[in-house]
């Protein structure tokens, strides 16, 4: 909000009036359009508070508009800021004396316009071009593919397996299902089709004729591709310098209130790891292991098993803090880590870690901190690590009980998560807020489309077994399919509020959107009290 009155306030105070030198009227006129872009940067904070608070807009056409013109402004900075240097360069030089009424305001454009300039030209283009790397699939052996796929086969959905992962779905051939299951089973190419592998995939086709009910036609039809999630190119959108700057001063409140409600942070002292720099993390202890950062709240309690929470896409772990200073009044003896996960927190910065090697890093981190067992509280994308740990030996008899929140994992052989956050185009307020500010993320985007790979990170109902889960679903979730999850989970067409079958919970929130579970307190107290019963439950 400071940002907000800040902008409107230059704005104000630096207007031009008529009658002005020739060139300073022309430069007023084009930089007016510049002036107002910037001051559209307060629309983009209160987009974002109203992020921060409802996590999710609503379907209004009033949010619709609202939403459109943040982002609009937003991706008009770049080509402005080029259009300013151009136009201070060849029209008015340097050395002119601005108008005293505008100087300062001409002052400071000299240096901003520059800076995002340069930063669109040497960061954006060139890492554009760098994110598009060919990514390093987990290769299955024959045994792995088959049972896999038989698995697949058994759970088709609301009749959009496979069809669904096919645009146009009812006009794909043969060799589009070919292309499609290369992909899906043998991290392929048709280019890369190999003879040894026709016996096998002759039986998925047949499969599939049998899951739809009738024999494909020959050939392939161009007009018909389908998602290739790690193969297709990485889709992304610039963001300005300023947007980056705006998550340094999150960040940096964030590290604040954590360190306030005592959290200790753990990783490399080196401020400039990512972009936006973290000063605060000069005063971070070292990290049990290299290249991860996570915060720790000491584990003090004897009868009790403390809580490893893992976050999901967003700007870090800013929404979060009141949700972690619930669990840290609830049970101040209680732990807390919070492993950070920058490649999906609107940042700058390097790859995310394999599973083995994020499965490792846990591992050092809990043995560092000498924490036996932990409850595991994942929210959307921290549920799929949730689910690489679940098939960890080791790890997974460390977790005494897990709460999945908007949880990714389950039914991925279905299209529905890839199609609505990589391909979908979006229509309503909710969907384009989703869309800029998270699936077209530079970094969130290569997270997504070169390390996210669907066979490592699909959870079965049957892998919860013998273990203690809660699942909580939004019933208006926009990215994951609440409702087929919860059939799925349940086995069961009536929906319940909350459902217990043996060792595991399905909480429903069915006016909620993705992640609007942590808007207010009175909806993430259901998922407190429901750790504060799994803290308790170490023996």
């Amino acid at each position: 909000m400071t940002l907000c009155v800040t902008c409107c306030s230059l704005y104000k105070a630096f207007r031009f009036e008529r009658g002005q030198h020739r060139h300073q009227a022309q430069f007023r006129q084009l930089y007016s359009s510049a002036v107002s872009s910037t001051n559209q940067q307060a629309i983009t904070v209160v987009v974002q508070v109203r992020h921060f608070s409802n996590m999710m807009l609503g379907k209004s056409v009033p949010e619709y508009i609202f939403i459109k013109v943040a982002i609009a402004a937003l991706r008009l900075i770049a080509p402005l800021s080029m259009l300013c240097v151009a136009w201070m360069l060849l029209v008015v030089p340097a050395s002119t004396d601005p108008d005293p009424k505008w100087g300062l305001f001409y002052s400071c454009l000299r240096i901003y316009a520059p800076l995002e300039a340069a930063f669109f030209l040497c960061v954006y283009l060139p890492r554009r071009y760098h994110l598009q790397k060919t990514a390093k699939h987990p290769r299955l052996s024959r045994e792995e593919r088959q049972a896999l796929f038989t698995r697949c086969s058994a759970w088709q959905g609301s009749a959009n397996y496979p069809s669904g992962w096919f645009f146009h779905s009812r006009n794909f051939h043969r060799k589009n299902v070919l292309e499609w299951l290369l992909w899906a089973l043998f991290s392929t190419s048709m280019n890369a089709h190999r003879e040894e592998w026709e016996d096998e995939i002759v039986g998925y086709l047949t499969t599939v004729e049998n899951v739809l009910g009738q024999e494909l036609p020959d050939g392939y039809n161009k007009d018909t591709p389908c998602m290739r999630l790690t193969l297709d190119p990485v889709p992304m959108l610039h963001r300005p310098l300023l947007w980056y700057l705006i998550i340094g001063v999150i960040d940096f409140v964030t590290c604040l209130r954590l360190y306030s409600l005592g959290f200790r942070h753990y990783g490399d002292k080196r401020m400039f790891q990512s972009f936006p720099p973290r000063p605060l993390t000069l005063f971070s202890r070292p990290s049990s292991i290299e290249g991860v950062s996570y915060w720790y709240l000491p584990h003090r309690s004897l009868t009790k098993s403390p809580i490893l929470f893992l976050h999901g896409i967003g700007i870090g772990l800013f929404p979060y803090t009141s949700f972690l200073a619930d669990l840290a009044v609830q049970h101040p003896d209680v732990g807390i880590i919070v492993p950070e996960f920058l490649s999906i927190s609107s940042r700058i910065t390097s790859p995310p870690l394999s599973r083995n090697a994020t499965l490792d890093a846990l591992r050092h981190i809990l043995d560092a901190h000498s924490l036996a067992r932990v409850v595991i509280a994942a929210h959307s994308y921290g549920t799929v690590i949730a689910a690489q740990l679940f098939r960890c030996p080791d790890l997974a008899t460390r977790v005494t009980a897990t709460l999945l929140v908007d949880p990714i994992p389950f039914l991925l052989h279905l299209p529905d998560v890839a199609y609505n956050f990589v391909y979908r185009a979006p229509r309503t307020a909710n969907e384009w807020l989703l869309w800029y500010f998270a699936c077209r993320d530079p970094d969130v985007s290569r997270t997504i489309s070169r390390h996210f790979f669907w066979t490592e990170n699909i959870l079965w109902k049957e892998d919860l077994q013998d273990k203690v889960v809660a699942v909580a679903l939004c019933g208006q979730d926009q990215v994951v399919n609440a409702e087929e999850v919860r059939k799925y989970l349940t086995g069961e067409d009536e929906k319940k509020a909350n459902w217990t079958g043996g060792r595991l919970e399905v909480l429903c929130y069915p006016e909620l959107d993705h992640a609007m579970i942590f808007n207010v307190r009175r909806r993430w107290g259901r998922l407190v009290r429901v750790l504060d019963r799994f803290v308790r439950e170490l023996n």
